[in-house]
């Protein structure tokens, strides 16, 4: 399968929807004019092609293996790509200057990590990782620890993991068990078992910083009660810390990454650091997993990005049947079924890459000026794209091996390991369930819809806007359901304390209604910041024909979605009992 990052998507971006006006507002940006910023981009895109992408096979037929002194390897290749992207400064790109980082901005390190994350799902899952416990040590205030491992963690030297999942505690992080108990000198003795543990353990860095959920004795029961420690895989040179792993996960998918269990401390526990305040550990890892909620979004469209490549290039080569009109001999993308298949897909991608890309420069915006109302947005919106977009991905993978037919069930196209691997999206970093409750009980509920009405208020204000004549009879239909969207979330919030089993058994359907809309919203307003003297040739040309496939192939899906709302509560009664 080749991969080509989608530099033309992103040039337009960032010449017309988030143009250098708009960047320069943002000192993230200061120093980085237009050349050097298209330079990284490619840069970037080189590394993904060449150096990355080649090993996404490899990864998935080899996996990764324990060895005798149970340490992981990971597949061929994998260390010596590691060392390239060390070397490049890759690892650097999101890390504070003051600890050696470029301190890129989020909006072009979320570029790049749609590259990674394109050429290489499975390679590329490590660095986000890194990225964000880098983020959680700052906002813990954990100001030692920064300088005693920041420097390892920015050159690659030091990787990191987000130890959450226990046997017995899944989604429902108030019952995590694991037990750090004061060691006397300031440290801790932690002990406990986690899994799912993504790069839990590994030969591409030399050391690993865990980041781990703990209690501490007469800790306050529930989540409340828990704390974030940093647990070192070395403490000295040489000297290895009480952190084994137990076992790796044998997966549907990603069998590049190791997933891993962990035991922490066997006998007299792991040494660990406290990061910030007792009983403070839950809102400081928050931190870190809304940035893995943004990265898991687009790993999505990454991904489904490469899909889209794939079935294209084929469905431009492969001949079958006859032209509907013609009666000619037609290869499959003159067959209207299979260009609407393509339509979905490459209407669908843009739209999610254009809102995650949104949000990553509201997060720059916030950064730089305490941007509240953006803040807002970003809370509101960060759990529709993490559940939308990779949601959306798994149908679109689906539909990538619809256009492949029988050929796509087998696993020598490859489309299939693109399928198996999107599955995890839809349930790390918080199930498209867990996103959906959030929005509804935290961010509608807790406001009462004051955030959600500014943006509904932005989205009209963009719909007006759009003035391009080949999209006069979507924009209605788009003002429309933006309409019946707003109506069915003031009538939850009305009748939100009669009726929880609604409430709660309908979130996922209001999410995604929103999903649909915040995607048709992207879409409008990059038809509306089109160049007018761009030749028809220009891949944006193309704009207002994909927002229309999008508003004829998902816009339906709103009413749909506000419908599962109000009936949510149906059937619920029912006993779903397997009669023996």
């Amino acid at each position: 399968m080749v991969y080509h990052p989608p530099l033309a998507d992103i040039r337009f971006v960032l010449k017309h929807l988030i143009g250098p006006q708009q960047r320069a507002s943002v000192p993230a940006f200061a120093d980085l004019d237009e050349d050097t910023v298209d330079a990284i981009l490619q840069e970037a895109a080189r590394f993904a092609v060449e150096v990355l992408a080649p090993l996404q096979r490899v990864g998935d037929q080899q996996g990764c293996r324990l060895d005798e002194q149970g340490r992981v390897r990971t597949p061929e290749g994998w260390t010596e790509a590691f060392a390239q992207f060390r070397a490049a400064g890759w690892t650097a790109a999101r890390a504070p200057q003051e600890l050696g980082g470029q301190a890129l901005p989020q909006l072009l390190a979320t570029m790049i990590t749609e590259f990674w994350q394109g050429a290489n799902m499975a390679f590329s899952l490590l660095q986000p990782l890194t990225d964000g416990a880098l983020e959680a040590l700052a906002e813990g205030g954990a100001t030692d620890l920064l300088d005693k491992y920041g420097p390892g963690l920015t050159q690659g030297e030091w990787a990191a993991t987000m130890a959450l999942t226990e046997p017995a505690a899944g989604s429902d992080l108030g019952r995590v068990a694991t037990k750090a108990v004061p060691a006397g000198d300031g440290r801790y003795r932690l002990s406990g078992n986690k899994i799912y543990i993504t790069y839990g353990d590994h030969d591409l860095a030399a050391g690993i910083l865990h980041l781990v959920l703990a209690r501490v004795p007469d800790a306050p029961a529930g989540s409340r009660g828990l704390s974030l420690f940093a647990v070192p895989s070395h403490l000295d040179v040489g000297q290895r810390n009480a952190v084994t792993c137990t076992g790796l996960e044998h997966k549907l998918g990603l069998h590049g990454s190791p997933t891993c269990s962990l035991q922490f401390g066997a006998e007299e526990g792991a040494l660990a650091y406290l990061v910030g305040t007792l009983h403070q550990g839950l809102p400081i890892m928050f931190v870190m997993m809304n940035a893995a909620r943004l990265s898991v979004g687009m790993q999505a469209v990454g991904v489904i990005e490469r899909g889209y490549q794939t079935a294209l290039g084929w469905a431009r080569e492969r001949r079958q049947g006859h032209h509907p009109v013609t009666g000619e001999s037609a290869v499959l993308i003159e067959h209207p079924d299979v260009k609407r298949l393509l339509l979905r897909i490459r209407s669908q991608t843009l739209a999610l890459r254009l809102l995650g890309y949104w949000l990553a420069f509201q997060q720059d915006r916030v950064a730089s000026a305490a941007d509240v109302p953006a803040q807002g947005l970003v809370d509101l919106l960060t759990p529709v794209f993490k559940a939308y977009a990779s949601e959306a991905a798994n149908r679109l993978a689906g539909d990538v091996i619809q256009i492949f037919g029988g050929l796509g069930f087998v696993e020598e196209t490859g489309v299939a390991q693109l399928y198996r691997d999107l599955r995890i999206s839809t349930i790390y970093e918080g199930t498209t369930g867990i996103q959906a409750q959030d929005l509804v009980l935290r961010k509608l509920l807790r406001d009462q819809g004051t955030v959600f009405q500014i943006w509904v208020d932005q989205v009209a204000a963009d719909l007006e806007l759009c003035r391009h004549p080949q999209v006069t009879v979507a924009m209605p239909l788009i003002s429309s359901a933006l309409q019946q969207l707003d109506r069915g979330v003031r009538t939850l919030l009305q009748t939100s304390a009669e009726n929880p089993i609604r409430l709660h058994g309908g979130s996922v359907a209001l999410l995604e209604a929103m999903g649909v809309l915040a995607s048709a919203w992207q879409l409008v307003r990059a038809v509306t910041a089109m160049d007018s003297t761009a030749p028809a040739t220009d891949p944006q040309a193309d704009l207002p024909d994909l927002l229309n496939a999008y508003c004829a192939q998902f816009l339906p899906d709103v009413g749909a979605h506000l419908q599962r709302l109000q009936r949510a509560d149906w059937g619920q009664a029912a006993r779903l009992a397997v009669e023996q």
